[in-house]
């Protein structure tokens, strides 16, 4: 289809009959419809197959206060990702290796090594809390999804398609009882798989190759619900996640 038209549309007389205006709005329909096409032409079969997988469904997290207010806020969990931070780009690009599963590595050994294990109480005086990366950069310490979430942000700026990394929360082994946390997979699309990159709960350095499927995992349980760039999908959540979110 020709779109000659559209490039000279604004050199027109200022006076459009109404037939005609009809007819250019439903060209650049036509026009819109062909590049929605093509963009969703560009996905890879594994993309496409990977985000529509699982059930999604919006997801609130409502655990920081609003100033001067008695209620907390309720905020996107994807508010949380944010690869565009100049100083977290700076460390995504300082990991940057040959391919994508060493870079993933790269930003786990990185996260093990800089930032430190303190719990809500001590950052926030408060139970739970979850912090923005940029604050987690600031302090270097957080507890497990203010981590997770800073490492999923660094890959992203290492340059790791955002399909690839998913943040999820749910149960894990802590001896003979379950608790909840929050960790990062990360899709190795060279060995298809989703392996789990924790900075704080057993973290290992192991190569992706050697990591066994996140399902095979033996400490890792149920996922509530997990999350990345554009999507949250959740199978339902429980009465444990529904106390912080909506």
């Amino acid at each position: 289809m020709n779109f000659s038209w559209f490039g000279n549309w604004f050199h027109k007389p200022c006076r459009i009959e109404a037939s005609e205006l009809n007819l250019e709005i439903e060209q650049l329909e036509d026009f819109i419809d062909i590049l929605e096409k093509q963009i969703i032409a560009q996905e890879t079969e594994k993309e496409r197959y990977y985000n529509n997988k699982y059930p999604k469904k919006d997801i609130n997290y409502r655990g920081r206060p609003i100033l001067d207010s008695s209620s907390n806020a309720l905020i996107d969990v994807r508010n949380f990702i944010d690869e565009f931070d100049f100083n977290i780009k700076k460390i995504g690009l300082s990991i940057v290796q040959d391919n994508d599963d060493e870079t993933a590595l790269e930003g786990l050994e990185w996260m093990i090594k800089n930032f430190k294990y303190v719990g809500d109480k001590e950052t926030a005086g408060m139970n739970e809390f979850w912090q923005f990366s940029y604050e987690s950069l600031q302090t270097k310490k957080g507890d497990c999804e203010d981590g997770a979430i800073l490492l999923h942000n660094i890959l992203l700026a290492a340059g790791i398609p955002y399909w690839k990394l998913r943040l999820s929360a749910g149960w894990v082994q802590t001896g003979n009882k379950k608790g909840g946390h929050a960790y990062l997979t990360y899709y190795s699309e060279e060995n298809d798989k989703w392996v789990i990159l924790d900075w704080c709960y057993w973290p290992n350095l192991k190569a992706i190759i050697d990591r066994p499927d996140y399902k095979d995992e033996p400490k890792y349980l149920d996922i509530w619900f997990s999350w990345n760039k554009k999507f949250c999908y959740t199978k339902g959540l429980n009465e444990h996640a529904s106390e912080l979110l909506a």
